[in-house]
Formats: C-alpha cells, structure tokens, sequence
C-alpha cells in the first residue's frame, strides 16, 4: 500500500493539496508544526474520503525533527509521492532580521526540503514509478538574492532529476502562482494535473 507525503499540510495550500489527492483515492501521511490542525484535517479527509491517513508533527527548521519524522515514515510506509511544499518570502530587509530569525526562515522555506528529499528517498526509489513535486510559494514578489536561492534550489531539481530519472524517478519543481490562498480544490487539483503531466513547468515555474 503506497502513501503520499505532504509536507506542509497544516497550511492552506498544503491542505488544499492534501484533499485534492485524498480525492483521487490516495493514502496520505501529513507533515506539519500544528498537531491541532493537522489532527482536524485528518477527521475532515476520513470523513470525506475511504483513504487512510497518518499526520506527524516536524520542526522543519531542526535537522533532528525532520529525520526523526521520516526515519518513521521510512519504518512503517511505503511511499512512491512526496509534496515538497515550502512557503517562502521575506517580510523584512535582511539585515533587520536577528540571526536566530534568520537561521529558521533560511532552514525552513530553503534548506529543508532537501533534506526531506534525501531521507526519503530511499523508500520513493523502491517503486517504478514515484513522484517528488518541489512546491514554492511566495505570496509577494522576492528579493533578487531570494529568486537566486530559488533558481539554484530548481537548478539542483534538475540535475538530481537527470541522474534519478533511469531509476525512475521524477522530479518536479514549480512556483505557485502568487495568492496568498488557493482559489479552490478543482485549481489545486489542475495543478496537480499540470505538474504530473509535465505542462506545469512552462507556466508556473519561478518567475
């Protein structure tokens, strides 16, 4: 029995994203920091949906945290999806920021979801066909040293997609369009549909 990853899924567009494959009859295991939401949106997906559903609470900014919830998800699932969702942006000038501050928004929204991918990545090649969707989202227009950190983390996509693509592996990486909130489960789920077909990366990738 094959699980979808959702990381990100106590967020708007991670929900979103999280029925919109419950919808099409998929397993889901939920990653998050906020237990009471991810909690309400497994009831609300049971409910709706005849597909099982697992949530685990991670610190996308502790390196610990994040091994922990995937050396979990490696021990007892099988997983052949992986929704690399991160929401990224800076509200202040770079230098108003203090370096604690600093040091989580730069591991959470940049350096976190490489690292989900290489503790997974050993279960996700273990079947013919798996899927990893890289999903940023900014909600206003990022600083020129923001966009070169997401160019280098698609660039890195890329060629980490060319040497996993005979195991049969595929790696997508798009930008969200600029809402701060999904339009509507049937927009989540064309993206879906954009990004597995391939069409996605011509009309959303990064700005």
């Amino acid at each position: 029995m094959n699980f979808s990853v959702i990381r990100g899924a106590d967020t708007s567009w991670g929900k979103s994203f999280a029925k919109a494959l419950a919808a099409e009859n998929r397993h889901l295991i939920l990653i998050g920091t906020k237990e009471a939401l991810l909690e309400a949106l497994v009831r609300e997906i049971v409910r709706k949906y005849r597909v099982l559903v697992h949530y685990l609470v991670a610190d996308d900014a502790d390196t610990g945290s994040i091994i922990a919830a995937c050396e979990k998800i490696n021990d007892r699932f099988e997983v052949d999806l992986l929704i690399n969702y991160a929401e990224t942006g800076f509200h202040q000038r770079l230098e108003d920021y203090d370096i604690r501050t600093l040091d989580r928004k730069l591991k959470t929204n940049h350096a976190s979801g490489i690292l989900y991918l290489h503790q997974l990545l050993p279960n996700l090649l273990l079947h013919a066909h798996a899927q990893v969707i890289d999903l940023w989202h900014c909600p206003q227009p990022v600083p020129a040293w923001e966009q070169a950190l997401l160019t280098f983390n698609k660039r890195f996509a890329e060629h980490l997609n060319s040497e996993l693509n005979e195991a049969g592996l595929v790696i997508h990486s798009v930008a969200l369009p600029g809402y701060t909130a999904p339009e509507s489960g049937e927009r989540v789920a064309a993206i879906l549909e954009d990004v597995m077909s391939g069409t996605a990366e011509k009309r959303l990738l990064t700005r």
